[in-house]
């Protein structure tokens, strides 16, 4: 073989092992491309569900139906329909690219959203100086259960003047399902249970009313609210404090206007006093109002005997 026919092959053997390599490369390429490309790397790529609430992302699933259900199971953990129920946050479905967004498991997700999402349903809201009490289906059994709360609250015996010592007020709102009570009864029993004071305290030197409702991990307007005779700014050593149910405190407070006999031997003289009750206990009489006995008929002046001495003469008989 000549020297021409030698350089010949070796050019030829270089330009075939480039070709191979080159080949080699825009395969390795292609496919890392293509994988990119299924992990949404590129645009285009593999796309996965972000579950956010007001912004705030919470979890990744494969498709916007794995989403959706998820979400129905965590309504459903109220025992309500979950038609009935929403979310006090906005959430939103987002589609981000699988390869900087790993999907979770449903355990995960689930778990993630119910500790992030807080469900309500729309219901007859009863609020007391602005707070939740409870709430009920419709307004209907809302104003039934503030009717059989006054009667239970009332003293007993003729009936009484009763008002509540809060604003209460009823309107529709969303509420968190476990305030949500199915009647009035049920209402009713929850409020006498929970809204009365679980405790009194002792207040004692450097006490503070924001330290005892801290203590009591309840707030301080419902602690000031249940003590309503109490300046909460200058407590006094040795004062008692109500400590307030797991509800903000109903008050029912109840008059009754009596008429009493004042004296004795039967003198006829009367007073009025009001009566006063908290809850039905009986907590301060006031007289409002005094009565005289009935002024006696007057008998009439007998006219004095003719020639008897008596200073007060009939004036006929006055001589001129």
């Amino acid at each position: 073989m000549s020297q021409q026919d030698h350089w010949q092959s070796h050019n030829l053997t270089r330009r075939l092992v480039r070709r191979l390599w080159l080949e080699r490369l825009f395969w390795l390429l292609l496919v890392g491309a293509l994988v990119a490309l299924y992990l949404g790397a590129l645009p285009g790529g593999r796309r996965v569900t972000l579950i956010a609430a007001d912004g705030e992302p919470i979890a990744v699933v494969p498709k916007r139906g794995d989403a959706q259900r998820l979400l129905d199971e965590v309504k459903s953990m109220s025992g309500l329909p979950a038609d009935r129920i929403a979310f006090a946050q906005k959430v939103t479905f987002h589609q981000v690219p699988a390869s900087r967004n790993p999907v979770q498991s449903d355990r995960d997700a689930l778990q993630a959203l119910s500790s992030k999402l807080d469900p309500v349903v729309e219901a007859a809201a009863i609020t007391a100086g602005g707070e939740l009490v409870l709430a009920l289906p419709d307004q209907q059994q809302a104003v039934k259960t503030l009717s059989l709360l006054l009667q239970e609250f009332s003293p007993p015996g003729p009936s009484a003047t009763a008002y509540f010592r809060e604003n209460i007020k009823i309107d529709t709102r969303a509420v968190p399902p476990d305030m949500l009570y199915p009647s009035a009864e049920k209402a009713l029993e929850k409020i006498v249970e929970a809204s009365a004071p679980k405790s009194e305290y002792t207040v004692k030197s450097g006490d503070s009313a924001w330290k005892i409702a801290n203590d009591h991990d309840v707030p301080l307007s419902r602690l000031a609210a249940q003590n309503p005779d109490i300046d909460t700014a200058r407590l006094q050593v040795g004062q008692k404090v109500k400590i307030p149910g797991d509800l903000p405190p109903l008050t029912v407070i109840a008059r009754r206007e009596i008429t009493q006999s004042v004296g004795s031997g039967g003198s006829g003289r009367t007073r009025k006093v009001r009566i006063t009750y908290e809850n039905g206990v009986e907590v301060k009489r006031d007289v409002i109002g005094l009565s005289a006995p009935p002024p006696s008929p007057r008998t009439p002046s007998r006219p004095p005997t003719r020639g008897a001495t008596d200073p007060w003469r009939w004036r006929d008989e006055i001589p001129e």
